[in-house]
């Protein structure tokens, strides 16, 4: 069965060649331009995976990541963070550790289809579903 992922990311370019990577993988994948359109749409549907990029307009990356974490209804079952910053940056800000991994960017494609193959095969992930 397909996962349902959202991909929040407001660079355009990103955004496209994450969404074909993941429906090549036979992924169906909702986009959101920015973190406010990112969580009116996990409030809307439920998702296997949403993608959080860092900084965005309207809502950024950890402040998404706090009212993914805090919806009642609708959260997803496992959540991604990419961040352009330095690695040790991100990794200590408090909200990433509610990310179940985290990414650099620019995006290396074996680098992040093996982080989700972990993320898709973990006993959490599947006992979630």
């Amino acid at each position: 069965m397909a996962e349902k992922i959202l991909l929040v990311e407001d660079n355009k370019s990103v955004q496209a060649q994450l969404k074909e990577l993941l429906e090549q993988q036979g992924h169906q994948v909702t986009t959101a331009c920015n973190g406010l359109d990112g969580y009116n749409k996990a409030l809307a549907e439920t998702y296997d995976l949403c993608i959080v990029d860092h900084l965005m307009p309207l809502m950024d990356g950890p402040q998404l990541l706090k009212n993914l974490k805090g919806m009642e209804n609708n959260s997803p079952r496992a959540v991604m963070f990419l961040s352009t910053q330095d690695p040790k940056l991100v990794n200590s800000l408090a909200e990433t550790k509610l990310a179940d991994a985290c990414l650099t960017k620019p995006i290396e494609k074996e680098a992040f289809l093996n982080a989700m193959g972990k993320l898709l095969e973990s006993e959490d992930w599947a006992a979630a579903g």
